[in-house]
C-alpha cells in the first residue's frame, strides 16, 4: 500500500510541474491516476499550504457536485493562495454542475445577462430552473433576470432558492442582500452581508456594502 507521505509527494510535485509548464491536462491526468475527489477534499482541509493549493486545482480540474462544498469551505482559507485557487474552481465546478445541454443552456442565458437583456433571458432562465431543479447556478441567473427587470421579492426568492443549493454561492449571498435594501429590509441584508464576507473574506465590495448599509441604518435610529 502506498504511504501517505508517498501519496502527497506525488501530488506536490506533479502541482510543481504545472506551476512551470502550465499543461493543466497533464496535472490532471498524473492527478487522476492516484486521487480521488474525496481525497484531495481531505487534503484541502488538512494538507500543508502547498497541498492545499494542489487539492483547489485539482479539483476544480477532476471534482464533482461533492467537490463545491470543501472549496466553499476553503474560500477563508488562511492562505491567500488557497483562497484564490479555491475561488476559481468553485465558480468552475458551479457552472459544469449540471448536464451538459443544460450547462450550455446556462452558457446562453450568462451571455444575455452579461449584455443586461434581462427580459430576453428569463424565458429561457426559467425553462433551464424548470428542467434542472438543482442547478444552484441556474437559480442565480434566474435571480439575475429578475433582479435587472427590478423584481426585488421575485429576485430574492430566487437567491434563496439558489443559496438552499449551494449555501456558499456568496455572490448570490450579496445579490439578495442590494434586493432586500431596495425592500427596506436593512437588518436582513446586513446579514446577508456579514454571511457573504464570511465565506470570502477578501469580498471588499461586500465590506463597503455592509459599512454604507451600516450608516444608514444608525442614520435611520437617530
Amino acid at each position: 500500500m502506498t504511504s501517505p507521505l508517498v501519496r502527497t509527494t506525488r501530488l506536490a510535485t506533479a502541482y510543481r510541474r504545472l506551476l512551470s509548464s502550465a499543461d493543466a491536462p497533464r496535472y490532471a491526468a498524473e492527478v487522476d491516476e492516484h486521487y480521488s475527489p474525496m481525497t484531495l477534499a481531505t487534503l484541502l482541509r488538512r494538507g500543508d499550504v502547498e497541498l492545499r493549493r494542489a487539492a483547489a486545482m485539482a479539483l476544480g480540474l477532476l471534482g464533482n457536485s461533492r467537490s463545491i462544498d470543501p472549496l466553499g469551505r476553503a474560500l477563508s482559507d488562511v492562505d491567500r493562495g488557497v483562497r484564490l485557487v479555491a475561488d476559481d474552481s468553485f465558480r468552475g465546478l458551479l457552472l459544469r454542475d449540471a448536464a451538459p445541454t443544460h450547462h450550455q443552456q446556462l452558457l446562453k442565458v450568462m451571455h444575455l445577462t452579461d449584455g443586461g437583456e434581462f427580459a430576453a433571458a428569463l424565458a429561457p432562465a426559467m425553462i433551464l430552473v424548470e428542467q434542472s431543479p438543482m442547478y444552484a447556478e441556474a437559480h442565480f441567473q434566474l435571480a439575475s433576470c429578475w433582479h435587472g427587470l427590478e423584481d426585488y421579492p421575485k429576485a430574492s426568492q430566487a437567491y434563496v432558492a439558489c443559496l438552499w443549493r449551494c449555501r456558499f454561492h456568496y455572490t448570490a449571498w450579496q445579490g439578495l442582500a442590494r434586493c432586500q435594501i431596495m425592500c427596506g429590509e436593512y437588518l436582513a441584508a446586513s446579514k446577508s452581508l456579514e454571511r457573504c464576507i464570511d465565506i470570502v473574506p477578501d469580498l471588499e465590495s461586500a465590506r463597503v456594502q455592509l459599512r454604507m448599509l451600516r450608516r444608514r441604518m444608525r442614520r435611520s435610529d437617530v
